[in-house]
């Protein structure tokens, strides 16, 4: 029971308060400005030389004598190892495994590479000053005995007050 009346005093002593809100506009005192430390950066470009390998010759992937004649001795080979089925997938193995050999053999003696450059360039950032730049303004004013500040991104000369008073 006893919350119960509480509650209720507290909901009316709520609903009968009022408040009155002024406006009034006050002098500033002095503004003083807000300095910040931009610094510039200028672009710099650093290049250099550097060097790489380019293969040089024939990348010619066509089928040559070299490679139909080591074919023909997997084949041989191949002939030679296995008994029934198995010889005949030795055959296959062995004509693939002798051409590629071929291939291969042929290819990495015709094969050479020459040394080229060419050149790189990288942009890097240089401080170049620092520049001190205004922020923000500080802005003083006295109210009633006692003194304030306010920033603002511009000097005032009058800063406006809300005095609001419930009762």
């Amino acid at each position: 029971m006893k919350k119960l009346l509480i509650l209720i005093s507290t909901f009316i002593s709520f609903s009968f308060a009022q408040s009155q809100e002024n406006l009034e506009f006050v002098r500033v005192s002095y503004s003083e400005p807000i300095y910040e430390y931009v610094t510039i950066k200028r672009p710099i470009q650093e290049c250099y030389e550097e060097e790489y390998h380019e293969r040089v010759g024939s990348s010619n992937n066509s089928i040559g004598l070299d490679t139909i004649i080591g074919a023909t001795a997997g084949v041989v080979i191949g002939n030679q190892i296995g008994n029934g089925n198995g010889r005949t997938a030795a055959k296959i193995v062995g004509g693939l495994l002798g051409g590629k050999i071929a291939n291969e053999l042929r290819g990495s003696t015709n094969d050479s590479y020459e040394t080229k450059y060419r050149t790189r360039c990288v942009t890097k950032y240089e401080d170049k000053k620092r520049k001190k730049v205004i922020k923000a303004y500080k802005n003083y004013f006295t109210y009633d005995g006692v003194e304030y500040a306010k920033v603002t991104n511009e000097p005032l000369k009058r800063v406006k007050i809300t005095k609001t008073i419930t009762f």
